[in-house]
Formats: structure tokens, sequence, C-alpha cells
């Protein structure tokens, strides 16, 4: 990727259907992607826009008895409103039914021509509308007699007519050595694989044209209107049109030099198009193949396939947005899923996140600080000054263990690690380490008691610097996390007084000063009862088609659990709790929720534990805890350490608390 530049592109939304979760969830990450790198100084472009053409759009506009480009006109305003209403930063928005996109796939078809890679022959085969894809006995299911394609388990069409096809089978080498590439243009590594795979396995020349007879809602092919072009090329090509076509990008003219930063964000559907089809026709046209596509997976609804033929699987993201605002939507996906894997929505899950995530860690931070700062120092709060260190060894003080200077070595390795995140297409990561800096923040106020150095007149400047540190570390995080969460990053920034930092990434840890604003809630509690209410309203339950139950409705996360089976004394002697001290704590690698703890037991060898607790508790902040440890559990190995027992803690799905003890008590002491 160029260090200056970066243009990165959704899918082009095919107007069968209205945004939902699946489209709102890979244009959100590309969304602030580009915040990102326009916050870090880099030339950026971000593309996003509507596949307007064939064979489905034709009959759905006829099913409703309307004009086919008024139908598309109507989607179009539709997608654009919704995308303003998300916050969503486009640099442009294509639709192939455009004229400049007209003129951009009419050179493509000439430049493939023109390098002898576009030829006539007869297709004869399968092919499915909704994929706008030829079919073969691999892609398809055969039920009651009936060959069905495997994505939309509908019937394929037999079609037998008079195509161009494109020389697909020539470039197999030259795709095989672009995946092998390091690193590899195609991620992450099970999709290069995949494709690879498939490649491999032999390929056929493309289908690239349908007749008039069959499709005539398409472009017309350059010197023979009988003609209409496939929709992949056509499709495809929109990547170059707004760069201003495949002539001026081979000239290197206009935006075109964003083409070697280009960066396709996709889902696991069209990766064969994308992956296959996109970079043998690029190099027949005598272009580059793009930078990089990158291919995550599904959003699923307890489990079940996002699906029009299934009410209970659909997920409104602009009703979510009207009750909790966009950015803890946008929070939440981006959060909560690890770009290139596959995901499971629950409103449970949106809300825990809201509520300990956004209300009590971040909004908490934000809330008594400013709080604070105008109860014991008023609403202008100075930087610390670069002499502070010196004042307080005069008054022979005792510094704070946490104060300005080691937060802010803390706080630029936890930057570093998050532009590392954000490069490689890793928002979840770059999210969960911003909260580091909110939680070494909080744990900062607890342990330095600033209501009580306000009670000293001689640890003024002491108290000056702790809340200069927390303005400090909430004005980084506000940075850090405006790309996922845009407008509350702004309504921090504003309660500060740094407002004018807006649009800017972190770069030298020193709280410049501000005149703060009246404290107020960026993420208003959302009480249970309202919870319940919320998703009863946005999951409400349905049939199915062909009168399949509906999923079940969702359990709210505060409703009561089916009470346990009872169990006697005896069972219960089974079990073996101690008092144990956490000697390290430090994350597993590659799983967000889990830490690895070294625990002291009480004579003999220390135990290892592995705990999903990485979401409340930060591995520093636990280190000295005396928490309760269940000896006896079986070993059993976690993300390849081995787990010698557990720790408990209070909550269900989200962790509210360890359990712990009233007083200090070894190591090792029985707990009854």
């Amino acid at each position: 990727m160029s260090s200056c530049r970066f243009y990165v592109t959704t899918p082009i939304y095919y107007v069968n259907a209205l945004p939902h979760l699946g489209t709102f969830y890979t244009t959100v990450v590309a969304d602030a992607l580009a915040r990102y790198h326009r916050a870090r100084g880099h030339e950026t472009f971000f593309l996003t826009g509507l596949d307007e053409h064939g064979q489905k759009i034709e009959r759905i506009a006829r099913e409703k008895g309307m004009d086919t480009q008024a139908y598309c006109d109507g989607i179009a305003a539709q997608f654009e409103d919704a995308w303003r209403r998300f916050e969503i930063s486009k640099d442009d928005f294509i639709r192939t039914t455009s004229p400049r996109h007209e003129r951009a796939v009419a050179e493509m078809w000439r430049r493939l021509a023109a390098a002898g890679d576009i030829y006539e022959a007869v297709y004869d085969g399968m092919y499915c509308v909704g994929c706008e894809e030829a079919k073969t006995e691999e892609d398809v299911v055969t039920e009651n007699g009936e060959k069905l394609c495997k994505i939309h388990l509908r019937p394929v069409e037999r079609v037998k007519e008079k195509n161009y096809f494109f020389r697909l089978s020539k470039y197999a080498p030259r795709l095989l050595e672009w995946y092998a590439r390091t690193p590899s243009p195609v991620q992450p590594e099970s999709r290069r694989n995949e494709v690879r795979a498939f490649v491999e396995g032999g390929l056929r020349d493309l289908s690239i044209s349908r007749t008039t007879a069959s499709v005539k809602w398409g472009i017309p092919v350059p010197g023979d209107p009988s003609h209409t072009v496939y929709v992949w090329i056509d499709a495809l090509t929109n990547y170059l049109t707004v760069l201003g076509g495949p002539d001026a990008v081979a000239r290197g003219a206009g935006k075109t030099a964003l083409w070697e930063a280009s960066h396709h964000l996709i889902a696991k559907d069209i990766l064969r198009f994308h992956a296959v089809y996109w970079p043998a026709m690029l190099w027949s046209a005598g272009l580059a193949p793009p930078a990089e596509v990158f291919c995550h997976g599904y959003l699923t609804v307890k489990g079940q396939k996002i699906s029009k033929s299934m009410p209970a699987t659909r997920v409104d993201p602009s009703a979510i947005a009207a009750a909790l605002g966009v950015d803890p939507l946008r929070y939440f996906v981006l959060r909560e899923y690890t770009f290139g894997g596959d995901g499971d929505f629950t409103y449970e899950a949106l809300f825990q996140r809201y509520e300990s995530d956004l209300g009590n860690d971040l909004g908490n931070l934000l809330n008594r600080t400013i709080a604070m700062a105008h109860k014991f120092v008023g609403a202008e709060l100075p930087g610390p000054g670069p002499d502070a260190s010196a004042r307080r060894e005069e008054r022979n003080a005792q510094p704070v263990a946490t104060s300005f200077s080691p937060f802010a070595v803390d706080a630029n390795t936890v930057l570093r690690d998050a532009e590392r995140a954000w490069d490689s297409f890793d928002p979840s990561t770059a999210l969960q380490l911003a909260w580091v800096l909110v939680r070494k923040a909080n744990a900062l106020i607890d342990r330095a008691k600033p209501w009580m150095l306000a009670k000293e007149p001689n640890r003024r400047q002491e108290l000056l610097e702790i809340l200069a540190t927390c303005c400090e570390a909430l004005r980084w995080v506000a940075l850090m996390i405006a790309p996922a969460m845009p407008t509350a990053a702004t309504e921090i920034l504003r309660q500060l007084g740094r407002a004018a930092d807006g649009g800017t990434w972190p770069e030298r840890w020193a709280w410049p000063g501000g005149t703060l604003t009246a404290p107020q809630p960026v993420f208003p509690r959302i009480e249970p009862e309202r919870q319940a209410a919320l998703i009863d309203k946005w999951a409400p339950v349905e049939s199915t088609a062909a009168g399949a139950p509906a999923l079940p409705a969702a359990k709210p996360s505060h409703a009561p659990a089916t009470p346990p089976a009872e169990i006697t004394l005896d069972d219960f002697a089974k079990i073996e709790l101690r008092a144990a001290k956490v000697l390290s704590a430090e994350r597993v690698p590659k799983a967000d929720k889990l830490l690895k703890l070294t625990l002291d037991v009480g004579g003999g060898e220390p135990r290892t534990v592995v705990s999903g607790i990485a979401d409340a508790y930060a591995p520093e902040d636990l280190v000295g805890k005396t928490v309760i440890y269940l000896a006896n559990l079986k070993p059993a190995k976690l993300r390849g350490v081995v787990s010698q027992g557990m720790i408990l803690a209070a909550g269900d799905a989200e962790v509210l608390g360890l359990s712990a003890l009233d007083r200090d008590v070894p190591p090792g002491t029985l707990i009854r």
C-alpha cells in the first residue's frame, strides 16, 4: 500500500433490495478505514455505489409495473439517504446506468478485444438470474428432479445462445503467481486458498455478453448492439470509472495514481469475480490488478443467514440508529466482529457493548473527569507544564504511580499498535486498543482519588496532573475512535474544549489545555425495560416463508435464567474453591476476549488460568488482585494455552465484576 494514498471500495450493491445489516457492515468498515487514512493525512478516496443492470432488475421492475430506470432511480435515492444517515463519508457514488460508466465499460471492452481476448461462441448451459452467473454441475443441487443454485436455492435456467467469451483460461498461471506474492493481494488466507484451488482446478473461458433477446437492460456491446455486456464486466469496471476510466488509468491521468493503492472490500459470495475474473481482465486491458482484495464473511442473525424470505433474520440498521444513535451501531459491528470472518448478530450483544464499553467505560470516564475538573479546578484546565515534576520534587511530594510521563509512554505504544491494526484492516483490535487507554484512565482516577487530593492545597499541582492526564487520554481516545464513531468523537472533543482537533490523528502526548463545557452524557443509560421494549419492536415474532417456524424471540440480557437443578451438600463438597492472587496477566494472541493469568494459589507451583475477561479488565489492572479460584476443574487447552482451573466472575454473557473477598486472606485459603 502506498504510504500516502488509500483507495477503498465497497461492492456496488444490487438494486433488488434496500440497505440491510450486511451492506451496512461492509460500508461502515470502508468508511472507518477511509476516515482513519484521512486523519493520517493520506490522499484518500472512498467509493461505493449501485449495480443497476441485469435480467433480475428488468424482471423486478416489470413485476412492479415500473419503468426500469425509474425503479433504479428510486432505489438509488433511498441508498443515498441511508448513507447520509449512517454518516458514510463517501467521495463518490457510482451508478452503472450513468453515462460516464457506460463510456468506461465500452473502453474496457475495446481494450480486451484489442488484446485478442474476446471471441464468439455458443453458450449452452445453466444460468442463475439471481447470481447473474453461468453455473456448472458443482454449483447446483438437485431437489425433486430440479437443479437449484446453491446460493439462492432457486431453479437455474437453461440458456443456449451465441455469446462473446473472454479468454479467462489464458491467465491461470499469472493468477497463481499473483496469489503467491508476499504479502498476498488476496486476504485472508482462507479465501486466497479458496480461489487458488478454483484456478488450479482448471479455468474455463467466460461468457461476457447476452443477446438483447434475453437481456435488454444493459450496456450495448461496442460494435454489436444485438448484445449487452455481461453484468460482471459492467459491474467490475466501476472501480476504474470514477478514476476517469480504463484509458485514463492506463495513461496515469487524473486520479489514477490512486489505483496503485486500491483495496476492494467484498463479501465471500463475490470472491471469485474479484479475485479471479477481475485481475485477468485488468491484465488483458494492460492495467495492473488491485493492490488488495479483502474478503469478509457473512453476518448471520442467531445463526441464520439474512434472507428476505425469513423476516425474523432481517435487522434494520435505520430502526436501531433511530433509537440508539448511529455511532453505537457503527461501534458494535466494528468492535464485535473480526473483519474477515463470519459473525452472528444479536440485540443482546449490542446492548451489552453499549452498556459496558460505551456507557460504563468511556461515558463514565468522560462524565467524571469533566465533573471533577469543574468542581475542583474550574472550566479552564491548563496543561501540567514542563516543570510540574520538578515542583513536585521541591515539595518532597509523593509522585503518582501512573502520572503524566509514564502514561504517555504507554499511550504511544497503544497508538502504534492501533495504527498497525487499522493498516491491516483490523478495526476490532484498533478499537480494543483505544479502550486500553479508557480503562487505564479510569484506573488512574480510582487509584489517585482526585477528590482526596482536592482537600490538600499543597497537592494542587498533582491534582492538575491527574485531571490533565485523564483529559489527554480522552482527547486521544476521541481521535482514535473517530473513524468508528465520528459524532461521539466530536462531542467528546467539544466537551474537552478541543473541537478544533477533530479530523486529526494523535501525535504528541501533551494536554494542550482547554475550556471544559458542562458534562453531558454521550451514551445515556437505557433501562432494562426500555431494552426489552426495543428488542420486541425490532425483532417481532413472524412466520417465515413456506410455513417454517420463526426464529425464537430474543431474550433480553436482564431476563432471569431458567432455575438450575437443585444440588446436595455432597455435590457442593466436590468443588474446591480457594483464594488466589494474580501474579501476572497478559492477552492471549488472536483472542481478544481472553487473558492468561498466573496465580499464586498458596504453596507449590503457580497455576495458569485462561479467562474470558479481557473486555472488562486490562491485564495490568489485575496484577495483585485476590480472586476466587476453582482449583479442581479439569485442565483444558484454550488457544494453545493449558488452563488449570478457572476464576469466578459476576455476569453471564457480559463480565460485570470479579468475585472477591471483603478482606485480604493468604493465597490458597479454602473457601467454603
